[in-house]
């Protein structure tokens, strides 16, 4: 099943070079812009590609910003051609395409192999409400499974907030596992950076819990 990632992720990398760099006939452009509506896979690799290319300090045309925002609202209504890339842009695209490929598929795994590091515990299981403990595991699960990421991470966000609230609330008890969730969920969604802070706030909040500051020390070292 990895494999077969992985070649997915190689495929979409070689296409987006190829779109970026204007050298799409038109009808494969017009079904790559296609694609980027309906694969999140793919719209997820060229939007961070893009935001890769922004960055870089040999960029600073306005065409490239435009290309950015064009790629971050892909997914809200139908891509323009983009055959306009500069020489700057291109140049940086065929060094960064290699490394962001070989980081996506790292911090993904991450996530996925993160995700059930930290199981409920049976004590909590006994304690709390069945709808809310239904609610989690189903939430918990999508995580695991890497299904329905962008629901499941608008819902945990909630939830996360929720349970760090200073009213005691029917999630306070999960607080660190809907934490923990939420983070390995935005790294299936390559936002390493949402993750570090959902992390970051969990070990200043367990700092005195070795068994979640240890987990949490230890996916904070790999991302």
């Amino acid at each position: 099943m990895d494999s077969i990632k992985d070649d997915k992720l190689q495929e979409n990398e070689e296409r987006i070079t190829r779109y970026l760099r204007g050298e799409m006939a038109p009808d494969e452009e017009t079904l790559f812009e296609k694609d980027l509506q309906s694969d999140l896979i793919l719209r997820n690799q060229t939007e961070a590609i893009a935001r890769t290319i922004k960055v870089m300090n040999t960029i600073g045309s306005e065409k490239d910003r435009k290309l950015v925002e064009e790629m971050k609202s892909s997914s809200k209504r139908k891509a323009r051609p983009m055959r306009w890339l500069s020489i700057a842009a291109s140049f940086a695209l065929l060094i960064t395409v290699g490394y962001y490929t070989y980081d996506f598929t790292t911090t993904v795994s991450l996530g996925k192999e993160y995700a059930t590091a930290f199981p409920l515990s049976s004590e909590i299981r006994g304690e709390e409400d069945d709808e809310v403990l239904e609610q989690l595991t189903l939430l918990f699960d999508n995580v695991a499974n890497n299904r329905d990421i962008d629901n499941t991470i608008e819902q945990l966000e909630v939830l996360w907030q929720q349970s760090q609230s200073d009213t005691y609330n029917e999630y306070t008890t999960y607080a660190p596992y809907i934490g923990w969730n939420l983070a390995n969920a935005y790294l299936l969604k390559y936002d390493k950076k949402e993750a570090r802070m959902v992390l970051e706030r969990m070990k200043a909040d367990y700092s005195t819990d070795n068994q979640i500051c240890n987990i949490v020390d230890e996916l904070l070292h790999k991302i």
